[in-house]
């Protein structure tokens, strides 16, 4: 599985109570099976939002830097007012496709944001962000899906001599 769904706002923390009630489970589940195990293992996976988070972001590093950047640095604006993608920080939700080593496809869902004549200027953002070119690829009212290259262009190779 290579996408990630990503939301800026939505950062899993660890878990304390439900780590209390981990090492209780664990206790007693221990004792009742005679397993030290459990006594171990119960309060690791009560904390397993925080550790998916923990490893998606330790394996997709890269990526969900760029989607920061995006979220820094984007103007997707609403057809009412001018407030930038920063504003709608708690409701954007980012798709991203890895299938294709090509290119990625990046889908930015807004949750109603629908003014579609910015779209076109936020490739320029996505691009900026990843680092590579990208373009528009389809608009729904709310969602926009950008394809990101990758492929490697077919420039010339620069040497010391061309200067």
């Amino acid at each position: 599985m290579r996408t990630i769904k990503y939301n800026p706002n939505d950062h899993y923390h660890f878990n304390a109570a439900l780590l209390v009630v981990g090492v209780i489970v664990g206790i007693v589940l221990g004792f009742a099976f005679q397993s030290g195990l459990l006594l171990i293992f119960v309060p690791i996976v009560s904390q397993y939002q925080w550790l998916l988070d923990c490893l998606k972001r330790v394996v997709y590093a890269d990526q969900i830097k760029a989607l920061d950047r995006l979220t820094n640095s984007a103007h997707l604006a609403d057809n009412r007012d001018n407030f930038a993608i920063g504003r709608y920080r708690s409701s954007v939700t980012y798709t991203l496709d890895m299938i294709n080593s090509d290119y990625y496809l990046l889908t930015i869902d807004a949750n109603g944001v629908s003014n579609t004549r910015r779209l076109q200027d936020l490739a320029n953002e996505v691009g900026a962000a990843f680092h590579h070119s990208s373009y528009l690829e389809s608009i729904s009212n709310g969602t926009a899906v950008y394809k990101i290259n990758f492929a490697t262009s077919s420039g010339g190779k620069v040497d010391e001599d061309d200067f």
